[in-house]
């Protein structure tokens, strides 16, 4: 299955902690990331991408944003 990889805007604390803000889809489109949850080591069965899960609402729809261990970002709707 493919992995959507997506731009990520994101807030680093002092502390380390990241919050994504904002992606960019397909180098046009830009959404608001509502409501990120707390990050959680996890995996996604649908598109085979292991690391940092955030649940988020994105465009009003249930998402997933990942963080590998390479430091890039995938999404998964909901």
């Amino acid at each position: 299955m493919d992995k959507p990889a997506v731009e990520v805007i994101a807030y680093y604390n002092l502390d380390g902690e990241i919050t994504p803000l904002r992606i960019r889809i397909d180098n046009d489109k830009v959404y608001s990331v509502d409501k990120p949850g707390k990050p959680v080591k996890g995996a996604s069965l649908k598109i085979g991408v292991q690391g940092v899960r955030y649940s988020c609402f994105i465009d009003g729809k249930k998402a997933y944003l990942y963080l590998n261990h390479e430091n890039k970002w995938f999404i998964e709707l909901a």
